[in-house]
């Protein structure tokens, strides 16, 4: 695990792929969003994102070797984001009543304040916006 913060309050984190990492996420994301200062909901929505978007970048992101995460504190909302090595777009499913899994993306668009994801050089980066306070 390699974590780096600079003065421009953007924190950066890389963990390996495998499944476990949601925890490793999940567990930085919220200590650094406490660090700037956010809120206990706020706390709670990055938590949640947080571990279905690394999740989703280790079950769907054809990753051999680690996912990058990084976090911007900027304008009072907090910015995260995974990058993993599939440029497919992420898949906002329709699950069926009673079905288990496949509403991580949906659960980022309903919680989110904006999310999206870019191109990157290797893959993509999925991202979202959630207020400070």
């Amino acid at each position: 695990m390699v974590v780096t913060t600079d003065v421009n309050e953007v924190a950066s984190m890389r963990v390996p792929a495998l499944l476990s990492s949601a925890r490793l996420g999940r567990q930085w994301s919220v200590e650094r969003a406490r660090s700037y200062g956010a809120s206990a909901t706020t706390l709670h929505v990055v938590e949640l994102l947080t571990s279905e978007v690394v999740t989703n970048a280790v079950k769907y992101g054809h990753v051999t070797r680690t996912i990058d995460l990084d976090m911007e504190c900027a304008l009072h909302a907090l910015t995260v984001s995974v990058s993993d090595d599939n440029p497919e777009p992420p898949v906002l499913l329709d699950p069926g009543v009673g079905q288990v899994g496949g509403q991580g993306m949906r659960v980022v668009e309903r919680l989110a304040r904006s999310w999206g994801w870019l191109p990157t050089r290797c893959g993509k980066s999925v991202w979202f916006t959630v207020p400070l306070t």
